[in-house]
């Protein structure tokens, strides 16, 4: 049978997304959307109040170019190549031409909802301090757009070069030609877009010559697996992932702060398993630092709640998938510990984590606050605190027993 590189294609395509659909029917339909949903017209409100208080001088097309530039810089090409392909697909490198171009494509057309979401959110902002209307945002994206595309050609041939040094060149040589293209298109500066187009022209003429070598199987066959392993963490979070596999390390400085092997079966399983683990100490930290700076540089008190509930209840949301993590193990089955010790070893650690975050937060609050804020702040953080863990923990807990 004649090699496809079309049919291959499909074929992966519609064995990623029917992947993904397995576990995005957890995803959205539970609690976490309306939270999101909730700090987001938050976000809006406080943006839209904000858009009012600036005037002529404020950089917009800077920060609207440095911020469209990142996002324009991140564009994987997903090729869906899996670990075998490294040696089956190997003898047929040849005819993967056409699979790659379709593979541009897709990721096109997977990721510019990002940059149209990004421009709509920006373009409040660039309106009041150029005092224009409306008009140029579908101008703006159609070079967006354009740009975009630049991109992930570049990318595509990028995997191709032959050490992550020249990789990370790459990288740099577009974030400052995408930068430069669109603060001279946000600043009304035609002539120095048009000259900065034929510069990146040229990039895409000069990365198409260095990448016409053989290509890295191995590099693409990762890349794949760091993207599928990045989108089974956040599905994680609402139901039990089994190819799901985290990192561990020692964190022996932390040991003296854990319950001893007196607390119980799974407390002492649990505690040291989300500290050696950083699929969930990392999280845990990234969180809580997240929602540190957000407290720390917001002087208002309302901004402040609102971000240490939110990270707290993500806090929560998250960690709570720690109850399934030893449950195709059967070695904590051979215990006398039923189910409702493991639950109420999961309580316990959602208490004491959230506290933590709730003392530090309302901590923070005092700084760059009122002390009548901060009280406020610490006493609805750790009331929401207690509610999460003794309330809402044991049902959500249940539910995820069911579907499990």
């Amino acid at each position: 049978m004649k090699f496809s590189a079309d049919a291959l294609f499909k074929e992966r395509v519609a064995s990623y997304y029917a992947e993904v659909r397995k576990y995005t029917r957890y995803m959205f339909n539970d609690h976490l959307l309306f939270v999101l949903v909730f700090a987001l017209g938050a976000i809006l409100y406080y943006y839209s109040g904000w858009v009012k208080t600036i005037d002529d001088t404020f950089p917009a097309p800077f920060l609207m170019a440095g911020m469209l530039a990142i996002v324009l810089v991140w564009s994987p090409v997903y090729t869906y190549i899996k670990r075998p392909d490294t040696v089956y697909l190997l003898p047929l490198e040849e005819e993967m031409e056409t699979y790659l171009q379709k593979a541009v494509w897709t990721s096109f057309a997977a990721q510019i909802y990002v940059l149209v979401a990004l421009l709509a959110f920006l373009m409040p902002m660039y309106a009041a301090v150029r005092e224009i209307g409306f008009g140029s945002f579908f101008i703006f994206l159609a070079i967006l757009l354009t740009a975009k595309l630049w991109n992930l050609f570049c990318r595509l041939e990028a995997l191709n070069l032959p050490s992550n040094e020249k990789r990370m060149i790459d990288l740099a040589v577009r974030l400052l030609q995408n930068f430069a293209l669109l603060y001279a298109v946000f600043s009304s500066y035609i002539a120095i877009a048009g000259l900065v187009v034929f510069f990146m022209l040229l990039w895409l003429f000069y990365m198409g010559r260095q990448g016409n070598r053989p290509l890295k199987w191995e590099l693409l066959a990762d890349l794949e697996e760091k993207r599928l392993t990045g989108f089974y963490r956040i599905a994680n979070m609402f139901t039990d992932v089994p190819h799901l596999r985290g990192a561990v390390k020692r964190r022996a400085w932390l040991d003296g702060l854990l319950p001893g092997p007196q607390s119980g079966t799974h407390t002492y399983l649990l505690f040291r398993t989300f500290v050696r683990m950083n699929e969930y100490f990392g999280l845990y930290i990234r969180l809580t630092i997240i929602a540190a700076f957000i407290i720390l540089f917001s002087g208002t008190m309302a901004v402040q709640l609102i971000a240490a509930l939110l990270f707290l209840y993500l806090t929560g949301f998250q960690i709570m998938p720690i109850a399934a993590r030893h449950d195709h193990i059967i070695w904590p089955r051979l215990y006398p510990a039923g189910n409702g010790e493991k639950k109420a070893a999961v309580q316990k650690l959602l208490m004491r984590i959230m506290l933590i975050q709730s003392i530090l937060f309302g901590g923070l609050s005092i700084i760059n606050g009122t002390l009548n804020g901060a009280v406020i702040v610490l006493a609805a953080t750790l009331v929401f605190s207690l509610f999460f863990s003794k309330i809402y923990a044991p049902s959500r807990l249940a539910k995820m027993s069911s579907v499990r």
